[in-house]
């Protein structure tokens, strides 16, 4: 009873925000989680100015790259690479090398793959693109883009078998008074030390830790972070790990992933969507 309740005010909400409303367009903030299987590439638009955040495998660049024409899309404001793995690093040097882009930021250690050495030459052409060692605050129109490195990647890269996870840059993007926060792969060790940092990252929406894999600190990040609504990038043959799908229910946490598709928020600074 409680669960079809909460769904009933949730679609009321929906209709009263909406009202004549129809598409994503009419709406001045806009994140698009793309489809493009267990891989990120998170296109946001923010009055008419842009980011994109990873760029998934190689075999989908052709399919990015027709996505950022079909929207008109012919200048990104940032480029966001979180880390060197192949699902989010692999068609960056594609899109680098056919989109005019403003800035170029990724985190400060060396890739081992092939779609990280692409990256790499693509990137030694463009006169602003570099590491992001330190937290760094970007204005996208009205929004306020604030991307975090590892505050201490020394010991991720000693102690941890998957830093390249660990090393993700985290983004917290706020718009009016709506918050998102986009968490790359992070896992266990990078969470322990976010919960140790002042860092406020509360928000209202956020893009799931490696695509929906369950760690031991998970509850204390969104215990934490405190968000309505949860987006997971996954596939069919990759979904979520149940564990936590049952715990975003147990929180009351309104879940959705890209299995069947981009998964598209709207937003007026005051109301969140997700159509």
């Amino acid at each position: 009873m409680k669960k079809i309740i909460l769904l009933f005010l949730a679609v009321i909400t929906a209709l009263l925000f909406a009202g004549c409303k129809s598409n994503a367009a009419d709406y001045p903030f806009e994140i698009t989680v793309f489809g493009v299987g267990k891989a990120d590439a998170i296109l946001i638009r923010a009055d008419g100015h842009y980011m994109l955040i990873d760029c998934a495998e190689e075999s989908s660049g052709e399919y990015l790259l027709n996505e950022l024409k079909d929207r008109g899309i012919t200048h990104l404001d940032l480029l966001e690479i979180t880390h060197f793995d192949k699902d989010h690093v692999g068609a960056a040097a594609l899109i680098v090398d056919n989109t005019d882009i403003g800035r170029i930021v990724y985190p400060d250690y060396t890739g081992t793959r092939d779609e990280y050495y692409s990256f790499a030459a693509a990137v030694e052409k463009h006169p602003n693109a570099g590491v992001l060692s330190k937290a760094e605050t970007f204005t996208l129109g009205n929004a306020a883009v604030e991307i975090y490195p590892a505050s201490d990647s020394e010991s991720l890269i000693k102690d941890d078998k998957e830093y390249d996870n660990d090393l993700s840059l985290v983004t917290k993007i706020t718009y009016g008074d709506k918050t998102f926060l986009f968490c790359g792969d992070i896992e266990k060790a990078r969470i322990k030390q976010m919960l140790a940092e002042d860092t406020d990252l509360k928000c209202d929406w956020m893009k799931m830790p490696h695509h929906g894999r369950y760690n031991k600190r998970l509850p204390e990040l969104l215990g934490m972070c405190k968000p309505q609504y949860a987006v997971m990038t996954v596939s069919e043959e990759r979904p979520a790990d149940e564990k936590t799908v049952e715990l975003l229910d147990e929180m009351n946490i309104s879940a959705c992933d890209t299995t069947n598709g981009s998964v598209v928020t709207v937003s007026d600074g005051k109301n969140i969507i997700i159509m």
